[in-house]
């Protein structure tokens, strides 16, 4: 008989012998490895597929992503969720728009300045006028049309194509007679020339000439002879002076002092009687006052309350004090104490010495000497030698204290009384 005839007779209790399964190049698997012992050697089965030909419907393994040490499982079945951002990456985008964000401001700024340059701002009206605004201006002694010119900014320009504090600067040396000029713009297409006049009022001797001076302390010009008719500055360290600059000296202490004494003569109302000062090295300062009163400052403490006290007696509005016709030295220097001040008044001729101005290497000396207290003042009695001399000891009024604390009234009035006649 032969095999294929054959029929397999299973036993009773006999299990049926394992058949190999069917084996499928295309789809089936590779068929399990039966267990070897250690040392037996491997027996492998492949399909004709691993052997360098490709199955023909073999699908695409899913490229496997990497799992995070510590993460979450993804559940196998689900739709898929999205990738949660770390908070490097996010640090990187938001730098990354804020950049973005940043050229283009800069983009925009440079469009903008480039189109006001070219295209917007153009002049098209120059005004001139006053400090409060007001037209017509107060030119002085020059028209508006050198104003004008010493400006030189022609109509089109661009608005935006020339320095402001040039133009000011550049002007305040061709038109040295304008106390303040300011130059400003105002949009969209004026250029504004505020000018305020100025005047001579005083003169100071320097070593270039003597300087004439306006109101401000500004310097004019420079002359070679005194003027007769202007009240002289004495006593100070000028630098070289330059017309249409401010005055300028050689000490920051005593251009501190200057302008505080500036300041309380025309508070007072003084400055227009006034027809010499003497700075006196911060120590001895004095003013003339009409031609006929010396008026003794000594330091500059307490300034404000002494010119106070000396405008109530120089003026004399209330008919009690100094008359129209008293000559003499008003001391106003001497200080007891912080609450006591002492005035006299000693009639008779004065002499108007002259100090020699300070050196430029002694500004710390001069405002330490200045800061210092009754110590430094003149001693009270009567005011100078050569007035004192003069006059029979008879003829001086008698000093008194008064509080610094009462009104000018009252202390002056106790403290000054007038000369018998």
């Amino acid at each position: 008989m032969s095999d294929k005839n054959k029929r397999t007779v299973r036993r009773p209790g006999e299990r049926p012998a394992p058949q190999a399964p069917l084996f499928d190049q295309q789809t089936a698997p590779i068929p399990r490895q039966p267990r070897r012992q250690t040392g037996e050697m491997q027996q492998m089965v492949l399909p004709l597929g691993a052997v360098g030909m490709e199955p023909l419907h073999a699908p695409e393994p899913a490229p496997r992503r990497r799992k995070k040490a510590g993460g979450r499982k993804r559940p196998e079945s689900g739709p898929a969720r999205r990738r949660q951002m770390t908070r490097g990456e996010m640090r990187r985008r938001r730098r990354r728009r804020r950049w973005l964000a940043f050229f283009f401001v800069v983009f925009l700024m440079a469009v903008g300045f480039i189109l006001s340059v070219t295209v917007l701002f153009k002049v098209k009206h120059i005004v001139v006028e006053n400090l409060d605004k007001t037209t017509p201006a107060n030119t002085g002694i020059y028209t508006e049309d050198a104003i004008l010119g010493a400006l030189a900014v022609p109509l089109e320009e661009n608005l935006f194509g020339f320095s402001a504090a040039e133009k000011q600067a550049e002007m305040e040396l061709q038109l040295p007679y304008l106390e303040t000029i300011k130059v400003r713009r105002r949009l969209p297409d004026t250029v504004v020339v505020q000018v305020a006049p100025a005047t001579e009022s005083w003169c100071a001797k320097t070593d270039a000439g003597w300087a004439i001076l306006s109101d401000g302390l500004k310097v004019l010009k420079v002359q070679t002879d005194q003027p007769a008719d202007l009240p002289v500055i004495t006593g100070l360290g000028v630098s070289e002076p330059t017309a249409g600059r401010f005055l300028s000296l050689t000490t920051e202490a005593q251009s501190e002092q200057i302008a505080d004494l500036m300041e309380q003569l025309y508070a007072q109302d003084l400055a227009g009687s006034c027809t010499r000062i003497d700075m006196g090295l911060g120590t001895n300062a004095y003013f003339v006052y009409d031609g006929r009163v010396k008026v003794l400052l000594g330091t500059f403490n307490n300034l404000d309350y002494k010119l106070s006290v000396a405008a109530l007696l120089l003026k004399n509005e209330s008919g009690e004090y100094l008359s129209s016709t008293d000559r003499g030295t008003l001391d106003v220097s001497s200080q007891l104490d912080d609450s006591v001040h002492r005035f006299t008044f000693a009639p008779g001729s004065f002499e108007q010495e002259e100090s020699e101005p300070p050196p430029p290497d002694s500004a710390n000396s001069a405002s330490g000497s200045a800061a210092s207290g009754s110590a430094s003042a003149p001693a009270s009695g009567s005011a100078s030698g050569p007035a004192s001399a003069s006059q029979p000891s008879s003829d001086s009024v008698p000093a008194s204290s008064a509080p610094a604390s009462g009104s000018a009234s009252d202390s002056t009035s106790q403290s000054t009384s007038q000369p018998e006649e």
